[in-house]
């Protein structure tokens, strides 16, 4: 909208501006930190509450473990929370519900994905970079 100094676009016969859609990104990127109804950030190692049975091979089994092929299971399967922390992923996050099962079991919520971090890092870089754009053109 900016390059093509586009004031306004219309989605049936509703219209939003820059600021509205920055307005609703940045509600995005909240509620992904923390700003949502389980006050629970979805990304790994940031804020006090965020995933602790990440479903991810690296944080779940300890560093000293001496493991085969097939020897993950029981760190899969185990109840204590992940003994090393996947610090900046991007979990899956809630269901359509706002709720989130932290089991390492449910990769659908509790897995990270590089299209998962893909999308954050996209979105906040844009929130940063465009702030003073979007003022001036609005």
């Amino acid at each position: 909208m900016l390059t093509t100094q586009t004031p306004k676009i219309k989605c049936d016969s509703d219209s939003f501006t820059p600021s509205d859609l920055r307005d609703f990104a940045r509600s995005q990127a909240d509620y992904v930190l923390g700003k949502n109804p389980l006050h629970m950030s979805f990304l790994v190692g940031y804020g006090n509450k965020f995933p602790q049975f990440v479903h991810h091979r690296g944080a779940s089994i300890p560093a000293n473990a001496k493991t085969g092929c097939k020897d993950g299971f029981q760190w899969l399967d185990s109840t204590d929370p992940n003994p090393n922390v996947a610090t900046g992923a991007l979990v899956g996050g809630p269901f359509l519900n706002d709720t989130y099962i932290d089991s390492r079991n449910n990769s659908m919520q509790a897995e990270p994905s590089t299209y998962n971090s893909a999308v954050i890092v996209g979105l906040l870089s844009s929130l940063v970079t465009t702030s003073s754009a979007v003022q001036s053109f609005s």
